[in-house]
């Protein structure tokens, strides 16, 4: 947790330097849900995090984020009831993504791509592994005002580990505030 409190200060730090320099900067929160792909020891749970929008050029946009998620826990396996918790999964990285224009009004699709720290632990196994991971996926945001834009997006998270990698889809929405406009 001091982690992700360290990494949210950072990410409101670079945004208002960010500013400073005329460059459209937003933050904001999302959720949805965490869907494990090929892993039957873990069933789908939840995302929240939070995400900055560093706009570089009209649809060039730096996004730093953290996201908090959990995986369900399973079914039975092969006949067997594991009796264990979903893992939990903590993500600090930073996307780029084309399209989306900050800022704007209307509806802005996106795709988007980047690497991460991701940490995945499961108390009941005793698993604990924190790699370099990677995500990519698609979206859109409709922008509500020129304030405020509703984020909608589809990604896929793979996360290397020892013994293969550990991958998710995440379905998300959220909203964006971008600080400063018209100043």
């Amino acid at each position: 947790m001091k982690r992700a409190v360290i990494a949210i200060g950072l990410i409101f730090i670079f945004a208002a330097g960010a500013q400073s320099q005329g460059i459209k900067v937003g933050a904001g929160a999302f959720g949805g849900i965490n869907i494990p792909i090929v892993q039957d020891d873990q069933a789908s749970g939840t995302a929240f995090g939070l995400r900055g929008r560093i706009a570089m050029k009209p649809i060039f946009v730096l996004e730093p984020n953290v996201i908090l998620g959990k995986w369900g826990e399973p079914g039975e396996v092969d006949g067997l009831d594991l009796g264990i918790d979903g893992s939990k999964i903590t993500y600090f990285g930073l996307d780029v993504t084309i399209g989306g224009a900050p800022a704007t009004p209307g509806f802005k699709p996106f795709v988007f791509a980047g690497a991460g720290f991701y940490s995945i632990k499961n108390d009941d196994t005793g698993y604990d592994e924190s790699k370099l991971g990677f995500d990519g996926g698609l979206g859109f945001l409709f922008g509500v005002t020129p304030e405020i834009d509703i984020d909608v997006r589809g990604t896929l998270m793979i996360a290397p580990q020892k013994e293969g990698a550990k991958k998710a889809a995440l379905v998300t929405g959220g909203l964006t505030y971008y600080f400063g406009l018209g100043q």
